[in-house]
Formats: structure tokens, C-alpha cells, sequence
């Protein structure tokens, strides 16, 4: 804490939030779990697939594969601020709330088009799980700054 022109305590804001920090660890691992999908699927039969094609037990296809490069390049987007993150996190919820639900239902059908099983669908689930904890993490608000400390 600090104190300002007035004489009252400021708290200093954070640089960056957990929420932002989270959307980042998030957008990481699923552009990651992405391209190395990619690595086993190839390019062909694009919502195809069998559940012997896996990235360490979660079942993968060319569509999975592109949802999760886009869910995780939005992670990294999602990093530059907090609203951007709480926004990262309400859409990952509702993503991977979804594909969970889907996959609960499918997993035992071969998941198709994405090529789901359960331990895919239980990943979804963590996934939409953290989205809830980014999008209502706490954010440590300073005071606002009055009009003479903008000045400095």
C-alpha cells in the first residue's frame, strides 16, 4: 500500500489476475492436446475416427482436434485482461458443459462426430469446471484513482 496525493492508503492493483493466469494455463493445454491430436488423427476423415486414436487415453478426431486449438487460442487471447478472461472462462463452461452432456450420451456409441469417450468426456467436464472458476474468480480491486492522481 502506498499513500497518494491526498494522504489516503491506495491498494495497488494486480498486473495481471488469477483468472487471466488460469485462462492461459487453460488455452495451453488444449492448444497442446490440440496439435498433438493432430499428430495422431492426421488430416483425413475429419469427424471420423476410432478410439484406438488417443492423445494419453482422451479419444480424438480432425474436429475434436480443431475445437480444441480454438478453445485454447482463446485462452491465450483471453490473457489480456480480466474481462476478456471472466468471458474465457462463461465460454468455457458452456463448451465443455456441452460436450460433456454429449459425450455422456455417445461415449458408449463411439462418440461420433468427435470421436468421444468417457475419459474425453470426464476431461470436458474438468474443463467446464475451470471455466467456473475463471469466469468468478475474485479480482483484487484498488481504489479508484481520483482526478489528481491521474495526474502523475
Amino acid at each position: 500500500m502506498s499513500l497518494n496525493m491526498a494522504g489516503t492508503e491506495t491498494v495497488p492493483r494486480p498486473r495481471t489476475t488469477a483468472g487471466q493466469h488460469l485462462s492461459l494455463i487453460a488455452g495451453v493445454l488444449l492448444l497442446v492436446w490440440g496439435v498433438a491430436g493432430f499428430l495422431v488423427t492426421g488430416f483425413s476423415d475429419f469427424t471420423g475416427g476410432t478410439q484406438e486414436q488417443q492423445v494419453i487415453g482422451f479419444a480424438v478426431n480432425p474436429l475434436s482436434n480443431v475445437l480444441h486449438i480454438v478453445l485454447g487460442a482463446l485462452g491465450l487471447l483471453a490473457r489480456t485482461g480480466a474481462r476478456p478472461a471472466r468471458w474465457y472462462g462463461i465460454g468455457l463452461f458452456l463448451v465443455g458443459a456441452a460436450l460433456f452432456a454429449y459425450g455422456a450420451l455417445e461415449a458408449d456409441n463411439g462418440g461420433a462426430p468427435l470421436n468421444l469417450n468417457w475419459p474425453t468426456s470426464t476431461l470436458h467436464a474438468l474443463f467446464a469446471l475451470l471455466g467456473v472458476v475463471i469466469a468468478f474468480v475474485p479480482v483484487r480491486a484498488g481504489k479508484i484513482p481520483d482526478t489528481a492522481e491521474l495526474r502523475h
